[in-house]
């Protein structure tokens, strides 16, 4: 497995984050939108602010075990993979070619490899087997075109998609994979120009585009530029082509991880972004809490609760319409375990093995980790809905949504070592929301608790 070389990059990136400009490090950042839990009734907003950002998940296929490209092969491996995925409440999944992978081909996959100088194995599939799958299932996709290869392979997949009638199920075609770390390595103008031929190429189909962005004063990528200059130059060059102003179907692409998932981030962002598009939104299309995973803490209460913490700080943000968590099947909410006995079983947690993993926990399939619990919360109930109100604290944070239906949840996340109380308003109403230690609580317009997650540690 070539993991190791993602979670280097992901190292990167998140240093990038972290020491960006005047900023400094993001724990420090306030961010007006997120307040202080305080002890006194609280009130949501009467009018609904945005729809809370639907959650994804970012797929690794290029390698072994290649369970994902069997899944969208075979039928019955397909199925029990979408089962897998919406039992952790993913709705959306990212599949990024990233320098690997050309629809053209096993040859022209080879060539872009070593183009990019990556050296993953994978067994070559028709992108349709994909396409397949997506059509065949209830999932939304963000697909990442290599730029490098042109418009007309560009122009093929989107056709491919309006064959198949599923364009209301790409959320946007995302420009390549964090550009700034591929070791080609690729200049800003030189990235924009390809980038924008792209764009223009498909402006005529109606889709959405996702830019690749990145911040921070470190000049530790292939090209020795800072990312902030990295992509304040790339910003400029395509705004010179593309307009990006006028442009709201060009989305921003975050990836965020360890420290860097707080909701102080996203300014950082912003303000490189607004002087080139002043409502950009973004696709935070990687995350996760931690630079890497082993030892393999996902499997734990401990860091579920802290990923739901973190998680519920950035969807707060107005600016953020989805976030795919890195990476099934691999990381984080879901792993596939073989079901073989003894030394022969294997999962897709680092190292393939964990001793807290049950025998049931090792039957063949998919499992659903602790956070992939906090997951399925969030998509299906706390976070299924028009944004209301939020309000966060270090260990404490309340947040309500109105559903498509006019259901009011309001959910209470208690991460701390007693049961807390909290005095909300609605309408005038004044209730009383309780929740135990370290669970996450949601309750109905009336103050009755209708679902909750316990993650004691």
């Amino acid at each position: 497995m070539k993991i190791e070389k993602k979670a280097f990059s992901a190292i990167l990136l998140c240093c990038a984050v972290l020491v960006a400009g005047p900023f400094g490090d993001v724990r420090a950042q306030a961010d007006p939108s997120v307040k202080n839990a305080k002890a006194g009734p609280e009130s949501p907003a009467g009018d609904a602010l945005r729809r809370a950002p639907l959650l994804g998940a970012d797929t690794v296929w290029a390698d072994g075990p290649h369970k994902l490209i069997e899944g969208w092969q075979d039928k019955g491996l397909g199925d029990e993979l979408a089962e897998g995925l919406k039992a952790a409440g993913i709705s959306s999944l990212r599949m990024n070619f990233a320098g690997l992978y050309s629809p053209r081909g096993a040859e022209a996959s080879d060539r872009v490899k070593a183009e990019n100088k990556m050296s993953n194995q994978f067994p070559w599939f028709p992108i349709d087997d994909y396409l397949g799958w997506v059509a065949s299932h209830d999932f939304t996709t963000v697909i990442g075109v290599n730029v490098e290869e042109g418009p007309d392979v560009a122009s093929d997949i989107v056709r491919k998609v309006i064959d198949r009638g599923i364009k209301s199920k790409l959320v946007a075609v995302e420009l390549s994979n964090e550009p700034w770390l591929n070791h080609r390595p690729w200049l800003p103008e030189e990235y924009a120009a390809r980038a924008a031929d792209v764009i223009e190429r498909l402006t005529p189909f109606g889709v959405r585009f996702a830019l690749p962005l990145t911040v921070g004063k470190d000049n530790n990528t292939p090209t020795r530029l800072s990312d902030n200059e990295w992509s304040a130059r790339m910003l400029r060059a395509l705004d010179g082509r593309v307009k990006l102003r006028a442009r709201p179907d060009v989305l921003g692409v975050l990836h965020l991880y360890g420290r860097g998932v707080r909701g102080g981030t996203i300014k950082q962002f912003d303000d490189l972004v607004r002087p080139f598009a002043p409502s950009m939104q973004y696709l935070v299309t990687e995350f996760n809490i931690r630079l890497g995973l082993e030892g393999n803490p996902h499997l734990t209460n401990k860091y579920a609760m802290e990923f739901a913490r973190k998680l519920a700080e950035v969807m707060a943000q107005p600016e953020v319409e989805a976030m795919y968590v890195h990476a099934v099947p691999y990381h984080s909410v879901v792993y596939w375990s073989n079901g073989k006995p003894d030394k022969k079983n294997r999962a897709t947690v680092v190292g393939q093995r964990d001793a807290r993993l049950t025998a049931e926990q090792l039957t063949r399939g998919w499992h659903v980790t602790p956070a992939g619990r906090v997951y399925k919360l969030y998509s299906e109930l706390a976070w299924n809905g028009e944004l209301l109100d939020f309000k966060g604290g270090d260990k404490q944070s309340y947040w309500a949504v109105r559903s498509s239906g006019g259901k009011l949840i309001t959910t209470l996340l208690n991460d701390s070592n007693k049961e807390t109380r909290k005095r909300v308003a609605f309408s005038g109403r004044e209730m009383t929301l309780t929740a135990p230690a370290r669970s996450i609580v949601c309750f109905d317009r009336n103050g009755l608790e209708v679902a909750r997650l316990s993650l004691p540690y």
